[in-house]
């Protein structure tokens, strides 16, 4: 039996004060720091490739998106020891420096990985992994992969718990992924672990707030994360302590995060068994996954019932929840950011798909988003919230109806019952494929056929690479 299902075996749901003797945050710890990848279902395995193979495409994209260059001056200003190296901009700086430049690059464009409640892992736990390998050395792939389920599943469950009220889920519950795969990745103990992650608790945060305001902190924040978590698992390899009840506490992840909504049977039942790693999603359009719901309902439409935006009078959408209708369903304005602005506003993703017939890349510039057909169209789109479309139904939280109203009388409806990408949804290998080879050519920094090729190929041998710092060599 391994060290991770002997962990698992001392659970009693509820905590120690039910006889367990293991409190949950040392359960988690225990699991994290113990977990092989003899432990893993081959398609638990697969899927951290597939993240790793699609937060190296994305970051491509993203390398001259607004601020990411300005972000490599800065750690390159800030200099330190070189241990890890920027990607596609060259350079090496400190490793926590070198995770907050690339991924700010990985998350800029928004094509990444989506969990429950919205957060985004990959862009944060692949440029921390690949940094702490290259400044450890001699990191196996078969480490790499197991660091990186550890850490993607107690972020996933601790995204399902969480019952989040303007908090962006990104840095309310992401940062526990990265945190656990560089203390994996550094050898933490099971005590060192358990520490590690009651600091990244209290690194735990940010705001939708930058999103609303369609600020360039949306990415930052992605940075943010992976500098933080590594700087938590260094100070704890250090022997740096936390607060041990990070979690269950008075003023723990709980009452900060959940609401006072326990839940240790979900966050910890069938862990090693139940793998929520397996439900990743992968965004299907460069935009927020709040406004994919719409934009696919709008899409279907236009196949079937094919019409030019001058022939719409309104379009109303209703959205079945409260978050994601104040996230992405505000008026809209170019603003300071207009790229973020377009990522994070349903109505100009709606009238984007309208204009254009499709959604792409090249949709989401600052020119492009500030085109006055779409902005017109954009204007003539309003939201709603209409809470009955959730039927009380969590799993229906990202449910549209779309009204639209043509200059002639005719209405038009369609709705979808969640984005694109996910499930049933979710998409192909050949679409993975595709939209790897078009994010790696993409942007100022796009990288050659041939290197795109060789990364394609070393992933797809992860499990039997001795040293991953070969897949480094294609990144700078």
């Amino acid at each position: 039996m391994s060290g991770a299902q002997q962990a698992i075996e001392s659970i009693l749901i509820g905590g120690p004060e039910n006889g367990s003797g293991r409190s949950p945050e040392a359960t988690i710890a225990a699991w994290a720091s113990s977990l092989c990848y003899e432990d893993l279902p081959a398609d638990v395995v697969a899927g951290m490739k597939l993240l790793l193979r699609t937060i190296i495409g994305t970051a491509v994209a993203g390398a001259t998106a607004d601020g990411c260059e300005d972000v490599v001056a800065q750690v390159m200003e800030w200099g330190g020891a070189s241990e890890a190296s920027i990607w596609f901009h060259g350079g090496k700086v400190p490793v926590h420096a070198a995770a907050l430049a690339n991924s700010t690059m990985a998350r800029a464009l928004d094509i990444c990985d989506f969990a429950v409640p919205g957060q985004h892992i990959g862009s944060s736990i692949v440029p921390v992994v690949l940094g702490m390998a290259e400044r450890v050395g001699g990191v196996s792939g078969r480490t790499l992969i197991a660091a990186m389920t550890a850490g993607s599943e107690i972020a996933i469950r601790l995204g399902h718990v969480a019952r989040l009220d303007g908090f962006d889920p990104t840095g309310a519950c992401s940062i526990f992924a990265p945190t656990i795969a560089a203390g994996r990745i550094l050898g933490l103990t099971e005590k060192q672990m358990a520490n590690a992650l009651a600091l990244a608790f209290n690194k735990a945060g940010s705001s939708f707030q930058s999103n609303v305001d369609a600020s360039l902190a949306v990415r930052v924040i992605q940075g943010f994360v992976s500098q933080d978590s590594i700087i938590c698992a260094q100070l704890a390899q250090r022997n740096i302590t936390g607060p041990k009840n990070w979690l269950t506490g008075i003023w723990g992840y709980y009452h900060l995060f959940c609401k006072d909504a326990r839940n240790d049977s979900l966050l910890l039942g069938g862990l090693g068994e139940q793998w929520f790693a397996r439900n990743f999603g992968y965004k299907t359009r460069p935009q927020c996954g709040a406004t994919i719901s719409s934009t696919d309902a709008v899409m279907d439409l236009l196949k079937a019932h094919p019409f030019e935006p001058e022939d719409v009078d309104r379009i109303d959408i209703h959205m079945a929840a409260e978050g994601p209708c104040s996230l992405v369903g505000s008026g809209f304005e170019l603003g300071d950011n207009p790229q973020v602005n377009g990522q994070f506003n349903v109505r100009y993703c709606v009238a984007n798909a309208i204009v254009r017939k499709t959604v792409r890349l090249a949709h989401f510039t600052n020119e492009a988003v500030a085109d006055p057909q779409v902005g017109a169209l954009a204007q003539r789109i309003h939201t709603h919230l209409t809470p009955e479309l959730m039927e009380g139904r969590v799993e229906l939280a990202a449910r549209v109806a779309v009204e639209i109203r043509f200059q002639d009388g005719r209405i038009l409806t369609c709705g979808a019952d969640g984005p694109s990408g996910i499930g049933a949804k979710a998409k192909t290998e050949e679409q993975h494929l595709t939209d790897f080879h078009e994010h790696v050519n993409y942007g100022g920094k796009p990288i050659a056929k041939d290197t795109a090729n060789a990364i394609v190929s070393q992933i797809s041998r992860l499990e039997e690479m001795e040293d991953v710092r070969d897949i480094l060599c294609l990144l700078t």
